[in-house]
């Protein structure tokens, strides 16, 4: 199916298997964030809850949509979790993130934007559409 697909993981296992659904072959971005307050339905993460509304507009774009993308929304765990160095985000060689948001794209490594830029709407919808 053309198009942004777009699926949710809580947690490290869980992304891990959300990209063993998705499959070898495809592009695939992640947006790793800070988990929820079920009570509140914010992220405990301040730089998350600018960047979240942001990126959400950017898929909903026409442009954005229509590319053949697997887009995750990966929730960190939370604080506690987020800032234990062992946690599989942190450790895994395939990520090794620093911090959150991360805007990654899985297969090319390199190309992420970090924190405060996902708050600038133009470089989210240019981390889409240009697929170097």
């Amino acid at each position: 199916m053309p198009g942004l697909q777009h699926y949710t993981a809580q947690g490290y296992d869980a992304y891990k298997q959300t990209l063993e659904t998705i499959g070898k072959g495809k592009r695939v971005v992640a947006l790793f964030t800070g988990s929820k307050n079920l009570s509140t339905g914010q992220s405990w993460c301040p730089d998350c809850v600018v960047a979240e509304p942001i990126v959400d507009q950017v898929i909903q774009d026409t442009v954005v949509a229509a590319i053949d993308v697997h887009f995750i929304t990966v929730f960190v765990g939370n604080r506690e979790v987020w800032r234990d160095p062992a946690v599989g985000f942190r450790t895994d060689p395939s990520l090794k993130l620093t911090c959150i948001p991360t805007l990654l794209e899985v297969r090319n490594k390199a190309k992420r934007l970090l924190e405060g830029q996902i708050a600038n709407k133009n470089l989210v919808k240019d981390f889409f559409v240009d697929e170097d």
